[in-house]
């Protein structure tokens, strides 16, 4: 059997871009957030993928120097610094991971009388960036990046057909821009033809508002993928970083949980979820004739960031999207990077 085309697309967003829902100004305004980064499903559909192909990201990408990031794992730390040398350097200078000692996460032995601060989840770092981090424990004038992107709050009094039809109004919507040089980047598994695809390419929409986003194929010999590509060095790693966000529940009863439930775990880090929710039509109960959108049961998803140590083996063989039954890992949810740590198989 030949092996699958693999092509990468970089997304750059032409305007804000809107992914959430609306909420009055006033007594519930504190709710009103805008999901980000756009979801696998969101992806698909601004790419018109077909069917048969598979989708890995989003990752974030800058194109000059042209490297590639993802979110800093959780159990990351810095040691701590005034508030003077923060305004000078907001970058920390020196990165730590967290050691799974005594069934919890730990900091390294030399820093147990020490005042650290927890920077994971906080900044992206760079894919290179992270092996090094993962494999030596510390990382000196680390490649990390504040967050490409802001969220803004714009408000109104009414839409029409997706549009902003009054603005300064009485509904309050966040919308996120990103940093310009900065792209949503993506790996295409299949055969794909973007130019057959896309009705007006290199364009495409994303988000409530359909923003403009343009769509560039990128040359592979350009990126830096040899760290995501490749397998553990241990062939099967003991441990995990989520690059993607998951949407992982137990079987038996559709409970959205942080961590791969069908894979032994031995620990985790991993942040609050994210209601992950979508519309559908029933009937009214009240009119039969007439049809209602809902609200579907809630679903929370994992965000990127978490890192998870195996009880027994890994549950893949190279860092990739962990499959599940509703094929999910097609859209790049789940994506888990493996890692060898050395702290948990006496090594």
């Amino acid at each position: 059997m030949s092996e699958l085309e693999q092509s990468w697309y970089s997304i750059s967003p032409a305007g804000t871009v809107a992914i959430g829902n609306l909420t009055p100004v006033g007594q519930n305004s504190g709710q009103v957030d805008c999901r980000w980064p756009p979801n696998g499903h969101q992806l698909a559909a601004c790419l018109n993928l077909p069917t048969d192909c598979t989708l890995c990201g989003p990752f974030w990408y800058l194109s000059n120097p042209g490297r590639i990031y993802v979110i800093l794992p959780l159990p990351v730390y810095e040691l701590e610094r005034s508030p003077q040398k923060k305004k000078k350097q907001k970058i920390p200078p020196e990165i730590f991971r967290m050691v799974w000692e005594e069934n919890r996460w730990q900091v390294q032995s030399q820093h147990r009388d020490a005042s650290i601060e927890v920077v994971g989840g906080r900044y992206l770092i760079s894919g290179i960036t992270l092996k090094q981090l993962w494999r030596d424990g510390s990382r000196k004038e680390p490649d990390l990046q504040e967050f490409p992107w802001q969220k803004l709050t714009l408000s109104h009094n009414s839409r029409e057909e997706f549009e902003v039809k009054d603005e300064g109004g009485f509904f309050a919507e966040k919308t996120t821009l990103m940093d310009p040089g900065w792209s949503i980047l993506v790996k295409i598994i299949g055969n794909y033809d973007w130019q057959q695809r896309l009705p007006n390419p290199p364009w495409s929409c994303i988000g409530a508002g359909a923003t403009p986003v343009s769509i560039k194929r990128e040359d592979e010999e350009d990126l830096t993928v040899d760290w995501l590509e490749g397998k553990a060095e241990s062939f099967q790693g003991t441990g995990a970083v989520l690059l993607t966000g998951a949407l992982w529940y137990e079987e038996e009863n559709f409970l959205s949980v942080p961590y791969p439930a069908q894979v032994p775990i031995a620990g985790y880090a991993a942040e609050v979820g994210i209601p992950w929710q979508s519309w559908k039509s029933v009937r009214d109960r009240h009119n039969p004739e007439r049809k209602v959108q809902v609200l579907t049961p809630g679903e929370w998803l994992t965000p990127a960031g978490a890192v998870y140590l195996w009880e027994g083996e890994a549950p893949l063989e190279t860092s990739a999207p962990l499959p599940d039954r509703h094929h999910r890992h097609c859209l790049g949810y789940g994506h888990l990077w493996l890692f060898e740590e050395k702290q948990n198989n006496g090594n």
